[in-house]
């Protein structure tokens, strides 16, 4: 009998591990999510730096009107 109760000891164990495994995981997604979102922002601010930058240069070499972000 005691194998029996140890199994059911083992079975909740192992169902509660689970469920802190998911909940962590769920709260790790969804931290990288924000990440991954605030990452996309900065970048695009940096890409918009650029090409601001970029018609700037131009503008000062004399090639003309900025175009509509294509590169060189």
């Amino acid at each position: 009998m005691t194998t029996g109760n140890t199994m059911q000891v083992d079975a909740l164990v192992a169902l509660q591990e689970a469920e802190v495994r998911e909940g962590f995981l769920k709260q790790r997604t969804l931290l990288l999510g924000q990440h991954l979102s605030m990452q996309k922002q900065e970048n695009q601010i940096l890409l918009d730096k650029i090409n601001g930058l970029e018609a700037e240069l131009r503008l000062a070499r004399g090639e003309g009107a900025p175009t509509d972000g294509a590169s060189e």
